[in-house]
């Protein structure tokens, strides 16, 4: 790379500032530079996807994708709209598993990428913030679009590093420059990073010419091999890994020995990892987790109440049913909480709410033969709850009643075929598709449990979807992608449907939208006791009239409304072709909540006790 010794002077556009540097300069500008080596590394990582948001600062990053693009090197994505641009790579890593970054501009651009990243780092899935700053010296000067952006995540990322952008490069930067991308990525293994990264002036060439940056390692790989850590300290982590306390699966300190003779309970929560040592043990289980062997259903945790488990295992974490939630607080109950997290200290969480856990392990093994009495038990109160809610609902139906969300997330369980993907929105959604049949053997279910927002399920439901047809995009037909949501959820981030006409869009993505004209999980909290109810319909019914058909309208989108159970079920019928993006609105009522959810718990309860 040829150097010279001229002195750069440039005006920002927006503020009229002077950006002068005094150093031995490229003849190519650092910020083009630079985002060429950014991009670069990030696709010797394995970047498959990138999100791009436009903007002014963050045109260096946005140039280098386009052109790695043009190059098929990656796929690009992108939205007028930050925090749907970030949910929507959120959902791109979610099926990927890959690094996936969103790109912004400086200034509340970034701050909008908040509530992804808080998602992203709760479920362990690897969002990269790759934001574009300004010159340090901007700070404290108000200059536009400059705040304080290179630790704005805190605690909602792993890693935080902040690169200077604005430097002359020389192959010794950038290799400093690729070592810590690399590093970066590293510690995503636990969840979202940010790199924030400082742009001088000219942000954009005279011509459309590609940078020329100092080449990376000539196998392709990345600059630096790092092995992932769960910690966001990197530094800390590798300190720990080396230190002569570090476990590892030969360690039999991270090892838990569990006597099956014992009446054994497993509870696998969001994201649990398959483990075959407990597969054929009774396991209760959250839709996104795996689908067990021998499946217990979450009402079932009514009756352990009263005829308890001597031990539960807790893999994944729960994060949907208060039964569930008493099982693992009574102090009678042996807890041991399964964590593939490491260096526990350094920051990383294992799900103890209760701070009941007897053990925390990586890994476990069994010893002993299944008490038959218990797993008759066990079999018994999963096939009461499964009774008593077909029996709720048929009940229901024949008596004409209204729709409720329950009998919408029944339909869709009952439509599911292996190869499907499903999204479940927060609240009800995700607790109605517990009770009616998720997690279904393969069937691939996700859901945002990290801190089960309601934002940003469409923008997530259209990366899955955009990331599930590559995946099969040698078929006629890609896999279905169906979201399961409620109407405040929907028009939470309606904004995500819009997409460019120069954009990738889902092939076949079905939007289900239970609309009971509100917030319909409070109906089953205290909230919604009959003693409140005098101030519960204005600040937690939250009442709403939005047209959802002029929405879609406005979109370009498919919209069916339907109200009787018969349409729904033709509608989420295996075989209807569904061209694109496809939103069916059924109307429900959220009035017989309350009695639904006590009509269940009872039924479900008091058979078994009866029995035993």
């Amino acid at each position: 790379m040829s150097v010279n010794n001229n002195q750069d002077t440039s005006q920002d556009p927006d503020t009229g500032a002077v950006e002068t540097t005094h150093a031995v300069q490229s003849t190519q500008a650092p910020s083009a530079v630079v985002a060429g080596l950014i991009v670069d590394e990030l696709l010797r990582l394995g970047m498959v996807d990138a999100v791009v948001c436009p903007g002014s600062r963050s045109a260096p990053l946005a140039r280098a994708l386009v052109q790695a693009a043009d190059a098929a090197k990656v796929r690009l994505h992108v939205r007028i709209d930050e925090r749907s641009a970030a949910f929507l790579a959120l959902g791109l890593a979610s099926r990927t598993r890959k690094v996936t970054p969103v790109i912004t501009t400086s200034g509340t651009a970034v701050a909008n990428l908040v509530p992804a990243m808080v998602e992203a780092t709760a479920s362990g899935i690897p969002l990269l913030a790759l934001t574009a700053d300004r010159p340090a010296h901007y700070r404290g000067t108000g200059a536009n679009q400059t705040i304080v952006q290179d630790r704005l995540f805190a605690d909602a990322s792993v890693v935080e590093f902040d690169l200077d952008g604005t430097a002359p490069v020389t192959k010794a930067t950038a290799a400093q420059i690729r070592a810590r991308i690399d590093r970066v990525v590293a510690a995503m293994a636990s969840g979202a990073g940010h790199l924030n990264v400082r742009f001088v002036e000219p942000l954009v060439p005279d011509d459309d010419s590609v940078a020329d940056i100092p080449e990376g390692r000539a196998d392709g790989g990345p600059w630096t091999t790092i092995a992932p850590t769960n910690s966001n300290n990197v530094a800390a982590a590798a300190i720990a890994a080396n230190s002569a306390t570090a476990t590892g699966p030969a360690n039999s300190a991270s090892t838990a020995t569990i006597d099956i003779s014992r009446r054994t309970l497993v509870i696998a929560g969001s994201n649990a990892s398959h483990l075959p040592e407990l597969e054929d043990l009774p396991t209760i289980a959250e839709p996104n987790a795996y689908a067990p062997a021998h499946p217990v259903h979450p009402l079932a945790a009514g009756t352990f109440a009263q005829i308890p488990p001597e031990q539960i295992v807790l893999v994944g974490r729960p994060t949907l049913h208060r039964g569930i939630s008493k099982l693992l607080a009574n102090p009678d109950i042996e807890l041991t909480v399964v964590s593939e997290a490491e260096n526990h200290g350094f920051g990383v969480e294992f799900p103890d709410v209760t701070a009941n856990a007897r053990a925390v392990v990586r890994h476990v093994q069994t010893v002993g033969e299944q008490d038959p009495q218990w797993t008759k038990i066990c079999e018994a109160a999963s096939e009461l709850a499964v009774k008593s809610v077909r029996e709720t609902l048929t009940e229901s139906i024949e008596a004409e009643e209204p729709l409720t969300g329950f009998h919408v997330a029944a339909a869709l369980t009952d439509s599911l075929r292996t190869g499907d993907n499903v999204v479940l929105g927060a609240s009800n959604p995700v607790r109605d598709a517990s009770y009616t049949g998720l997690p279904f053997p393969g069937v691939n279910t996700y859901a945002g449990r990290g801190a089960a927002g309601i934002d940003g399920t469409v923008a997530t439901a259209i990366g899955i979807a955009l990331a599930s047809d590559r995946e099969h995009a040698d078929e006629i037909r890609p896999p279905r992608t169906i979201a399961l949501m409620g109407d405040l959820t929907f028009q939470h981030d309606s904004a995500a449907l819009a997409i460019g006409p120069l954009e990738p869009r889902p092939e076949n993505l079905t939007i289900v939208v239970a609309n009971d004209a509100g917030g319909g999980i409070f109906e089953t909290l205290e909230a919604g006791s009959p003693v409140l109810r005098g101030s519960f319909e204005r600040i937690f019914g939250t009442p709403q009239g939005v047209d959802f058909e002029g929405i879609c309208q406005a979109y370009g989108v498919e919209h069916v409304r339907v109200d009787r159970l018969p349409d729904l079920l033709a509608q989420l019928h295996p075989d209807t072709d569904v061209d694109g993006i496809r939103v069916i609105e059924v109307a429900t009522t959220r009035a017989t909540r309350r009695q639904l959810h006590h009509k269940l718990a009872y039924n479900a309860e008091i058979g078994v006790l009866d029995k035993h």
